[in-house]
């Protein structure tokens, strides 16, 4: 029994839908009634999963979270650090309960594991009140089992971590400033381009405020409870510049991720666009992009640009019905067949035409 959920256990460090039944099976080995995985971060809620199925009766009279988050390292001790502890030995416990009330809700046997992101993860057992503490041979076996849930959840959270790097940096090669950012507004992750645009130290964690030079800290908390609470799919707010720069927006966007995956904090994506139309893209670009000639580039620009067919012809000094001959050209290699669409094509293609050396 012991190697199976030994393996289970690495198996939900890369799938997180996995975790339930992985608790499942602790709380079988720790004959226990379920077991609870809670992520405690160092600021705003916490995240938590508990094993699938209950023994016995519904309506167990269990809490619905595993412990407390206030004062925990404090209130339980060094050996929680280091090992499973029961609560029966008065280390899950503040001093002033009394654990051996009829009445608890139920007993525990748990320990606490540090995760290379700053957060705190607590696994524990629990069962009915009825049953009595948990036995001391109990823990020994479960201690057995530690290090390897150890590595499982440091794992889920540099998985979670990488992630949202990776989400970011991929952003930055097509020329969006992104960040992907907590529930409580802290930054997991920020590209180069928004490291950029905030004209900062490079941007950490706890180093949110430095959004604050460009994005009011409470309009951005607000969006992002807006859409953490389901109300919208994406929010956009006013993003502060210099008065020499092109106009930008914030668009804060739900961030998707498995909803058993408790390591990963990132609850939406920010990135930055701005505010307008921008600069048709070069000729070199819609040459590589379309194959267009350069005197078919050039019309495609202007038109672009808002100039009329008639306009543009006057201007460069050709026959309207020569420019209409280069217009169908470009409708044929671009596969559009009216002006709206191609203009919409170039528009698109725009929005990344500045940092096209990045690509």
């Amino acid at each position: 029994m012991l190697e199976a959920l030994i393996e289970r256990i690495y198996e939900a460090a890369g799938t997180p839908k996995l975790w339930p039944d992985v608790l499942r099976c602790v709380g079988d080995y720790a004959t226990s009634d379920r077991s609870v995985l809670k992520v405690i971060p160092s600021s705003g809620p916490s995240r938590w999963i508990a094993s699938p199925t209950l023994e016995g009766p519904p309506t167990l009279p269990f809490s619905q979270i595993p412990v407390e988050d206030g004062g925990i390292k404090a209130r339980w001790g060094p050996r929680a650090h280091t090992g499973f502890v029961r609560d029966s030995d008065e280390i899950f416990v503040s001093g002033n309960q009394d654990t051996h009330r009829l009445d608890k809700p139920c007993w525990r046997v748990g320990t606490i594991i540090q995760l290379p992101t700053g957060d705190v993860a607590v696994v524990a057992a629990e069962r009915r009140a009825d049953r009595g503490p948990h036995e001391a041979e109990i823990v020994p076996k479960l201690d057995a089992v530690r290090p390897h849930l150890v590595r499982a959840c440091q794992l889920g959270a540099q998985f979670g971590s990488e992630r949202a790097r990776l989400t970011t940096a991929a952003l930055n090669q097509i020329g969006l400033s992104a960040a992907v950012l907590t529930a409580s507004g802290q930054i997991l992750a920020a590209n180069a381009l928004l490291q950029e645009r905030a004209g900062a130290r490079p941007l950490a964690q706890d180093d949110c405020a430095a959004l604050k030079t460009l994005i009011n800290s409470k309009l951005l908390q607000d969006a992002i409870n807006t859409i953490t609470n389901g109300n919208r799919f994406v929010q956009s707010i006013p993003v502060r510049m210099n008065p020499c720069d092109r106009a930008l927006i914030a668009h804060v966007f739900r961030f998707d991720k498995h909803p058993g995956d408790v390591f990963d904090a990132s609850a939406v994506l920010l990135i930055l666009g701005q505010v307008g139309a921008p600069a048709a893209p070069d000729n070199g670009l819609l040459n590589l992009l379309f194959d267009l000639t350069p005197a078919e580039a050039k019309l495609l620009r202007a038109l672009a640009g808002g100039l009329r067919l008639q306009s543009y012809a006057e201007s460069v000094g050709v026959r309207t019905s020569t420019v209409r001959s280069q217009l169908a050209s470009i409708f044929d290699k671009t596969g559009t067949s009216r002006q709206a669409e191609l203009l919409s094509i170039i528009a698109s293609i725009s929005m990344f035409s500045s940092h096209a050396k990045h690509c």
